[in-house]
């Protein structure tokens, strides 16, 4: 069934009517028929699709715009998607692929034939999105799903913003984000919010932070500082360090001297230095003597592997100091990390994701890669409202920002008014055994959530 599925998405002739993305509080309005997958004739073929006959299954009307000769009586809901198709990184272009394959399976699952999806090609540039914008818009696209990229994202939110089309994109700059600029992504702000909130339920006030000297860092060390002094508690000591192993040798060992849950004697190797000597703690309350309870540390794979291991080196007792991390840490192989064993980190619940990821894999023949679940769920959104019969008020503020939010492909998300998102997420412990969920996801947006 994979293959056959597959090649008929890539065609654009399967129908499929079953809507899997759910406006929370609402049911969302189906179709007895498929939509049409475009390739507007100015732009470069994408390279991983078949040349499709446009000629045979779409034309332009009076107006330039794409239009299908199916709809001779209806008026397409025209949604362009931005995706770096042709990019000069390979990764980049295997992404935009797979993001492409999800956002047909999610046109095919809404199901609505007057739902026309325009891919544009990027290209990985600036200005490569800003004229693909141009071109979608040209082609009477009502809402642009992309770019992928902050840079492209920058570029081409003025393109959409001149001509009042919003815009759902998929970066997680939240400087380019607001007046018609949305951002479906996974920004780390997020992640440190929820596992923060849920360590300091468990008591825990006093946290070490050890983070990358990247501008992901900085986001990162900014939240948590912002996360933890708001709930009441402290930030004992941070270092961050370069993302080499040699180079995260120092960082890791000052830090450990912040804490006081230290190995027993008899069960460590001789420690390099006189803790006494370290640098003492600064002033000005308790918390800081005391020591951390527990350490946060947003790395991930290989560096990770490296990373965890430093501070029982450097005879951190890590059975009495909890690790906290990020989405990243959903990872297998991680779990045969001693140092990680116990570690809480915020994640997309793996129950929720399967799905999707299964369906993908069934389709066409390979797992999604993360960022796929984005172009699923916002072309499914688009649909959702596109099927809203008064063109000027499908794709409004209040209709996208809705608060009661939507439940797709990752969970519940909504997106805000101001372009943020906010997303349920779980909290997952790693174990020997696999990692496992240890506190649900939401599954709706609560008062004052």
């Amino acid at each position: 069934m994979g293959l056959n599925l597959a090649a008929l998405l890539k065609t654009g002739l399967l129908v499929t009517v079953s809507a899997a993305l759910v406006a929370c509080g609402t049911s969302a309005p189906t179709r007895p028929s498929g939509p049409v997958i475009a390739q507007p004739v100015d732009q470069p073929s994408v390279e991983p699709l078949p040349e499709p006959d446009f000629e045979e299954r779409s034309r332009y009307d009076q107006r330039g715009f794409v239009r299908p000769r199916h709809l001779k009586d209806e008026e397409p809901v025209r949604v362009a998607l931005l995706l770096p198709f042709t990019a000069p990184n390979e990764a980049a272009r295997k992404v935009a692929s797979a993001m492409f394959d999800a956002a047909q399976l999610a046109a095919f699952d809404a199901g609505d034939s007057r739902y026309l999806l325009i891919p544009k090609d990027t290209k990985g540039r600036p200005d490569g999105a800003a004229a693909a914008a141009r071109s979608a818009l040209a082609d009477g696209a009502e809402i642009i799903l992309g770019p992928l990229f902050s840079e492209s994202t920058a570029a081409a939110a003025p393109v959409a913003r001149a001509a009042d089309a919003p815009m759902i994109a998929f970066s997680s700059d939240l400087k380019v984000a607001g007046d018609g600029v949305y951002l479906l992504s996974f920004p780390p702000e997020l992640e440190i919010q929820r596992v923060t909130d849920y360590a300091m339920q468990q008591e825990i006030t006093r946290f070490g932070l050890l983070a990358p000297l990247t501008e992901y860092g900085s986001r990162v060390s900014g939240a948590f500082s912002q996360e933890v002094i708001s709930r009441g508690g402290v930030i004992v000591h941070e270092e961050r360090y370069q993302q080499e192993p040699e180079l995260m040798l120092e960082p890791a060992k000052r830090l450990a001297r912040y804490s006081n849950q230290i190995v027993p004697l008899e069960l460590r190797h001789e420690f390099e230095g006189d803790r006494s000597a370290a640098t003492p703690p600064p002033e000005g309350g308790t918390g800081y003597t005391e020591g951390y309870e527990a350490v946060l540390m947003p790395e991930q794979g290989t560096l990770l592997r490296a990373l965890a291991p430093l501070l029982p080196y450097y005879n951190v007792d890590i059975t009495r100091v909890k690790l906290l991390g990020v989405s990243a840490w959903n990872n297998p192989r991680l779990t045969r990390e001693p140092a990680l064993r116990g570690g809480w980190f915020a994640a997309p619940d793996p129950a929720i994701t399967r799905n999707f990821e299964d369906r993908f894999a069934a389709a066409f023949g390979a797992p999604p890669p993360r960022l796929a679940s984005l172009a699923y769920d916002a072309t499914l959104l688009s649909a959702r409202l596109g099927a809203n019969q008064r063109r000027r008020n499908r794709f409004s503020v209040n209709a996208i920002a809705d608060p009661n939010g939507y439940f797709g492909a990752d969970g519940l998300f909504r997106l805000n008014p101001d372009g943020s998102v906010e997303r349920g997420m779980a909290i997952l412990e790693i174990q020997p055994g696999g990692i496992h969920v240890i506190d649900p996801a939401p599954r709706s947006f609560a008062a004052g959530f």
